[in-house]
């Protein structure tokens, strides 16, 4: 019998790594922190040990013919206490794993695909659908708390064919953050039916800003200084760094917000070198092929630059494989993004 790897089932392993004192870090979003460093203060154990496994079904990108739009290609489980968390592109859902056992806690469902991993604050989980919402949930139970719809009221709730699924007009797959109490997320991946970026309470829902006006910015750097009007689409997982919000945008380079106002600082649209999966590392910001300095956003196409943290230089390696940061002494991990090898920068 022939099997169909399209639809294979893909196997979820659970290897543990237990450190002298039994006791591990949290894992609670995509890449450990709000920075998304992929980044751990836990040392790991000499040997792993497989504990479990589940198959889950095969994912479905939402744009498979183009590499720098894979935020949603795997799997992105996160970790709180003894409760692993795993969404769902496959059946809108996001379920609660014990992490001793493997057994399923319990499921909820949205009305759409769920393509970012969620992310875990104190005893409360956040997520956003493909449906148009951000859901809070109650992180023991499953029990939804609160949600907020990305587009305004003002809005109908339309929806559309979206990768055989019906999807809302404005998908939220500006994966959300959270920083000091606050959930920041994007929704809407068309800047003509609009793209809205908030800021919201992440005890009681309530709305802190939106900013709704980042679908028609006038005089955008996009290629070899030609200007032009563009709008954002956010797509990939949001962070924090410097003080500052980043929203990545797919294929073009990431957009930075003011944390408190949410007003836009700084956007360049770029050219070829944008990412979906983006991260920050000190003071620069990493994605798929650019390395722009998070201050200027500038739009690098490769090589080396020097950031200002100390003395040290980047580069993504040609090969993604486990590394060191000198600077921490924390053992790196990555989820989809290749690590960051950091290297004392060369003599002039």
């Amino acid at each position: 019998m022939k099997t169909n790897l399209a639809l294979a089932p893909l196997v979820l392993l659970i290897i543990i790594a237990l450190p002298a004192d039994n006791q591990a870090a949290d894992w609670p979003t995509w890449r450990a922190d709000s920075q998304r460093s992929g980044a751990t203060s836990t040392p790991l154990a000499k040997q792993l040990h497989l504990q479990w496994s589940r198959q889950l079904p095969a994912k479905r990108v939402a744009w498979p013919n183009e590499t720098r739009l894979q935020f949603d290609a795997s799997y992105e489980p996160v970790v709180m206490g003894q409760s692993m968390f795993v969404a769902s592109s496959v059946d809108g859902s996001v379920r609660a794993f014990d992490t001793r056992s493997g057994e399923v806690k319990w499921t909820f469902f949205s009305e759409g695909p769920v393509r970012l991993a969620p992310a875990a604050w104190k005893d409360r989980l956040f997520f956003g659908s493909d449906d148009g919402y951000l859901y809070c949930l109650a992180a023991d139970s499953g029990e939804l708390l609160w949600k907020v719809r990305g587009a305004p009221a003002d809005r109908p709730d339309y929806r559309q064919l979206g990768n055989t699924r019906l999807v809302s007009y404005w998908p939220v797959r500006g994966g959300p953050v959270v920083e000091d109490g606050t959930v920041y997320f994007g929704t809407g991946i068309w800047p003509t039916m609009g793209i809205f970026v908030h800021a919201v309470d992440a005890q009681s829902g309530k709305i802190r800003w939106t900013n709704s006006n980042t679908h028609y910015i006038e005089n955008v750097r996009v290629d070899h200084n030609y200007l032009t009007e563009v709008g954002l689409s956010p797509q990939g997982y949001c962070l924090v760094a410097n003080g500052q919000l980043v929203m990545p945008n797919g294929r073009s380079m990431p957009a930075r917000f003011d944390l408190k106002t949410g007003d836009l600082q700084h956007y360049v649209q770029g050219y070829r070198n944008g990412d979906s999966r983006v991260t920050s590392s000190g003071s620069c910001v990493v994605g798929g092929a650019g390395h722009p300095p998070i201050r200027t956003s500038n739009n690098w196409g490769g090589g080396w630059i020097t950031p200002t943290l100390g003395s040290f230089s980047y580069s993504l390696p040609p090969q993604c494989v486990p590394g060191h940061h000198p600077l921490s002494h924390r053992t790196l991990l990555s989820n989809i993004m290749c690590p960051i090898h950091l290297a004392p920068t060369p003599s002039p």
